[in-house]
């Protein structure tokens, strides 16, 4: 496509709405993943009203707009006083939960290098579950990651954490849940560790902060994962998911000013204006911002437990739910997220029947070298209270058509994949049996040619 010649409103409108006909709709309560949903339209009318009103402003520069710098302290003081921060506790806005983490681990890197000299490459400790943006954010800054093993309920083996840590180490992570199997990390056990040998311990919480402190409300048992742990530096947390507010909403949290002072950049030895800036993008409009600010202040502590509570009821119906019908539970998972295994069913190809019937069901396919199993991934929402017995029912229609092997891939030949007219693999469960059959370096290697010579062209 060439540069366009200019068109009226109405034509432009129309091509968008023709390029979304493959889309999943994000608030019809059928996806079980990437969407957040609360289940109310006034939640969403609220955010995109705050959205619009917000959305040419910068928050590069709170001089100009200094409404921001006041929306962004509330929400980072609404954020820590649910992870039980006190008063010493700092942080800021950011665009997602990968800049979250990016900055918690510049911040920890540039506090090893006053400590121990620059000369060394920091290591960061963390389980083998650890979201992908920790080693994504370690290459950027020159880090190198250490996968700690996993224990039988799929947490951080904490003797494997104990074996890692050195004289490099200027991190260690825990997930409050991890996104595989939504289970908890000891966190308790990682802050013993990090306290005995004075190191920084990180707890990614952006699936679990917004509700891992009101399913405690309801009952549930959840361990302690936030500022009440002694040995916690920093908490990652995302409003965009739980936090129920538009994409482009986390925040990183300090517990002291201190340990944030790696975070900021400061340039002043050039001929325009100082630049500041506390996170890693620059020029970022506050719509988000201002969207997340207001639905937490409109829903507020009551109206999350209400949801919890929905998210709750879902999450328990669907466990019992797929039980049932033959599914196999991962591990034990304290918050909304789910992971199912089966050695009965396809469940590729489950995932793709269900598609057919306008269900997204995440399929991951783990590694037959490092020994993960495929797996179904569920985010429950609270909008899934109202359609997970209907869910179950196309369940237990497409589960009996699943009851095969998956395809041989010892002499699969890759010229065979079949392409849509947008690009991308029609045959998702070749794709994800040949991703579960081949080395994970490799799968890495070959999935940045394809990305890089076919997608994005």
């Amino acid at each position: 496509m060439s540069f366009p010649n200019g068109s009226d409103a109405e034509g432009v409108l129309k091509r968008l709405e023709d390029y979304a006909k493959n889309d999943f709709e994000p608030h019809s309560r059928r996806m079980w993943g990437h969407i957040y949903y609360a289940g109310l339209k006034d939640v969403v009318e609220l955010a995109r009203k705050a959205y619009l009103m917000y959305m040419d402003k910068t928050m590069l520069d709170f001089t100009c707009f200094p409404s921001l710098l006041r929306m962004e302290r509330e929400v980072v003081r609404m954020a820590s006083s649910l992870l039980n921060g006190d008063e010493e506790v700092v942080g800021n806005f950011t665009y997602g939960g990968t800049e979250s983490i990016m900055l918690a681990l510049k911040a920890a890197r540039e506090k090893f290098r006053k400590e121990e000299g620059g000369n060394v490459v920091p290591e960061i400790v963390l389980p083998a579950t650890a979201h992908p943006a920790f080693w994504k954010s370690a290459e950027y800054l020159g880090m190198r990651c250490l996968r700690a093993k996993l224990d039988d309920e799929l947490r951080a083996d904490v003797e494997t954490v104990k074996e890692l840590v050195g004289d490099k180490t200027a991190m260690i992570v825990g997930s409050a849940p991890n996104y595989p199997f939504g289970v908890v990390d000891d966190i308790k056990a990682l802050s013993d560790i990090a306290v005995d040998g004075k190191l920084w311990l990180h707890v990614d919480a952006c699936l679990g902060g917004f509700h891992l402190p009101f399913f405690r409300e309801l009952g549930e048992k959840i361990p302690d994962f936030d500022f009440s742990v002694e040995g916690v530096h920093s908490i990652s947390a995302d409003f965009h998911k739980y936090g129920l507010s538009p994409r482009g909403a986390s925040v990183i949290l300090y517990r002291n000013a201190k340990l944030r002072e790696g975070q900021i950049f400061v340039m002043a030895s050039w001929p325009g204006y100082p630049l500041v800036n506390t996170a890693v993008l620059s020029t970022r409009s506050a719509g988000t911002l201002a969207a997340a600010w207001a639905v937490m202040s409109y829903l507020g502590f009551d109206g999350y437990l209400k949801l919890a509570k929905k998210t709750l009821y879902a999450k328990k119906r669907l466990i019992d739910g797929l039980t049932e019908l033959g599914l196999e539970l991962l591990g034990s998972p304290e918050g909304a997220v789910l992971a199912f295994t089966s050695e009965r069913h396809n469940l590729f190809k489950v995932s793709t029947l269900m598609a057919e019937k306008g269900w997204y069901v995440q399929s991951q396919p783990g590694s037959k070298k490092l020994g993960f199993p495929r797996s179904l991934h569920f985010s429950v929402i609270p909008g899934h209270a109202e359609v997970v017995d209907e869910f179950l029912e196309d369940m237990r229609e497409v589960l009996p058509e699943c009851e095969c092997s998956y395809p041989e891939m010892s002499s699969f030949d890759v010229s065979k994949l079949k392409f849509g007219e947008d690009g991308l693999p029609e045959d998702s469960e070749l794709i994800s049996e040949l991703i579960h059959s081949m080395p994970p370096e490799i799968v890495e290697s070959v999935f940045k040619q394809f990305i890089n010579e076919l997608i994005f062209r």
